[in-house]
């Protein structure tokens, strides 16, 4: 605010501390996905008669566009192209490709990567310009059948605009370490949508 940059105090972060913990965390969800553990996550609280087995996605021939190159996403990317997957970057400042990365565009090119994505990872931080930033437009220009990974902030993401690619089978599933509003309502839809998984704010 206002006050504050125009003031004395100088502000501090700790960025980077937490990359590590950020990616892999991010890992968990997407491999969670891969594997299909989503579904049998659902199907084991039901405790269910026999078993029906899903096909693993393959991440070698899959793609993932992860938007916000900072220090959790640069980290995430390098560990998806471990696994073999084509790492897309969207960063509107980050100009020098990240290890693991194939590709590294602007967000005037992001609604194009998102038809690509197997898998959407957003990193992004609260920002004025970042609020409600992923909407009903995102949603749509990514692939049917993928899935969406949120580990930055809650509010970047349209909760009602996600519910809605969820409920009409558009997305796949989503991966959630944050959520808007947090804490989220027990009768919130998103908990009882199949293929979301939701944690705690990391």
């Amino acid at each position: 605010y206002p006050e504050l940059v125009e003031s004395d105090v100088i502000v501090t972060n700790v960025r980077g501390i937490y990359n590590e913990h950020l990616s892999h965390h991010i890992m968990a969800f997407l491999l969670a996905f891969a594997r299909r553990f989503d579904h049998y996550i659902k199907r084991n609280e039901a405790a269910p008669e026999g078993r029906r087995d899903l096909t693993p996605i393959d991440l070698g021939s899959s793609t993932v566009v992860v938007v916000g190159v900072g220090g959790s996403g640069a980290e995430a990317g390098r560990l998806c192209a471990e696994f073999g997957m084509h790492v897309i970057g969207v960063d509107p400042r980050v100009t020098e490709m990240a290890e693991g990365f194939t590709e590294l565009v602007g967000p005037e090119q992001l609604n194009e990567k998102l038809g690509e994505a197997d898998f959407v990872l957003l990193t992004v931080p609260e920002s004025p310009a970042t609020m409600g930033f992923f909407n009903a437009e995102k949603f749509e220009a990514m692939k049917q059948g993928s899935y969406f990974i949120n580990i930055g902030r809650g509010v970047t993401t349209n909760t009602d605009d996600l519910v809605a690619a969820l409920q009409s089978g558009h997305l796949a599933g989503a991966g959630l370490g944050v959520v808007s509003p947090e804490p989220l309502p027990r009768d919130h839809p998103l908990w009882s949508i199949p293929g979301v998984l939701i944690t705690p704010p990391i």
